[in-house]
């Protein structure tokens, strides 16, 4: 018997991957990303024979819809998965509680609330445990106070950043940084005095217990299940009350880092004889690749900016990103979205490629990817690992193996 499976974020696949592997039916995908919806259905012919393909804003599904659209009726479908979009609640950023990527995850339980599967799954960042956002009956005066408040956090940045790239970070910039630091915390401190802000991780439980679900929530690491490169992430399982079985989460089949799969293991599975769009190197300028020479395997150019000629030395802020060496014998550290945060090869005087990425990432080494080389990097950068994933939907597998046993 094939489960069925939907999915919002979908992306490049990555989450995609880990349920085909183990058998299930794709009934629904969706993502707002043209480029990464190529990516995905090039990759994955089966999808357009099977499923209902939309690239509609989350906001916009209905849940009627797709009901309508995939013929499943309410309660038939098996797995929902949502890689939200975690900017909101990413670790790097101001992370305003106001931001209106933070209530995605509203529009999917919806959508989970309409469909009822028997199991829903959310992947995020661990940074959505502690988040606090601002409770929808905020009044707008407040909203948009803290709206301008972040918006001027941001612009700071930039206009910090622009001044450190001539050396004239003045005490007079510095002196407004810590300005606008503190109203943030002196307006944080209003909102959670005047019981403005909710925790995501809670406000998340109390709608699935309202809708009937048991919910089970754990920090995985990709590494643990064979991926070269060690990405955390939050995945909150939660199974329909009636289903009446617990989730197990999948055991670690790497428990140290000294057995994870390391960048040399995944970048051996690459064929450099191969004309391969995905695996073409960056054109770097010479100031760049002088650069990139001074930075040992493992090491980040930080620690070298003092021996660097002064032809060649940029601030520190700057040596940060691209400028990390991946180490060959080890695992990489989390890939980041977008090639000028990508690390620089274990070997080259470049950073690594599309290819090497989504390798290191496990993505199969004939996955193509659409799109500009930014998009592209976007895609493997945003993708849930497909071990990971893999190992979640092996245990949605399981799971519903004895559930469908026990109504026989």
């Amino acid at each position: 018997m094939k489960y069925t499976v939907l999915e919002t974020f979908v992306g490049a696949g990555g989450s995609h991957l880990g349920f085909k592997n183990n058998g299930f039916k794709s009934v629904f995908v969706n993502d707002i990303d043209d480029n990464a919806l190529k990516t995905l259905l090039h990759n994955n012919h089966d999808i357009e024979r099977t499923a209902v393909v939309s690239n509609e804003d989350i906001m916009l599904l209905d849940g009627d819809k797709i009901l309508k659209e995939t013929g499943l009726k309410q309660k038939e479908a098996d797995v929902m998965f949502g890689g939200i979009v975690c900017k909101g609640f990413s670790l790097a950023g101001e992370r305003s509680p106001n931001d209106p990527r933070n209530v995605y995850y509203h529009f999917q339980l919806q959508l989970v609330n309409k469909i009822k599967p028997k199991i829903s799954v959310i992947e995020n960042v661990p940074g959505i445990i502690n988040a606090k956002i601002l409770k929808d009956d905020t009044p707008l005066d407040v909203k948009e106070k803290v709206d301008i408040l972040w918006k001027k956090l941001e612009n700071f940045k930039g206009y910090k950043a622009n001044a450190r790239k001539i050396g004239g970070v003045t005490a007079e910039i510095e002196e407004l940084g810590s300005s606008l630091r503190k109203d943030k915390d002196n307006l944080l401190e209003f909102l959670h005095q005047n019981n403005y802000l909710i925790s995501v991780k809670q406000d998340i439980l109390d709608i699935y217990e309202k809708m009937g679900y048991k919910v089970f929530m754990k920090v995985l690491n990709s590494a643990w299940y064979g991926a070269s490169t060690k990405r955390d992430r939050i995945i909150i399982v939660a199974v329909r009350g009636d289903v009446g079985i617990d989730y197990i989460f999948p055991e670690p089949l790497y428990k140290e880092d000294k057995y994870f799969k390391t960048v040399a293991d995944a970048l051996n599975l690459i064929d450099y004889t191969i004309k391969d769009i995905d695996n073409q190197p960056m054109k770097h300028s010479p100031k760049t690749i002088e650069r990139f020479k001074y930075v040992s395997e493992g090491e980040n150019l930080a620690k070298k900016i003092d021996q660097l000629p002064e032809e060649l030395k940029i601030s520190k802020f700057y040596s940060r990103g691209s400028t990390m060496r991946l180490d060959s014998k080890k695992c990489s550290p989390t890939l980041v979205p977008g090639h000028s945060n990508f690390p620089i090869h274990p070997y080259y005087d470049r950073v690594i490629t599309v290819r090497e990425a989504a390798t290191i990432t496990g993505f199969p080494i004939d996955y193509k990817f659409f799109g500009s080389h930014t998009k592209r990097c976007e895609q493997v950068g945003n993708a849930v690992p497909p071990s990971l994933s893999t190992a979640i939907a092996k245990e949605c597998k399981n799971l519903l193996d004895r559930y469908y046993d026990s109504i026989k």
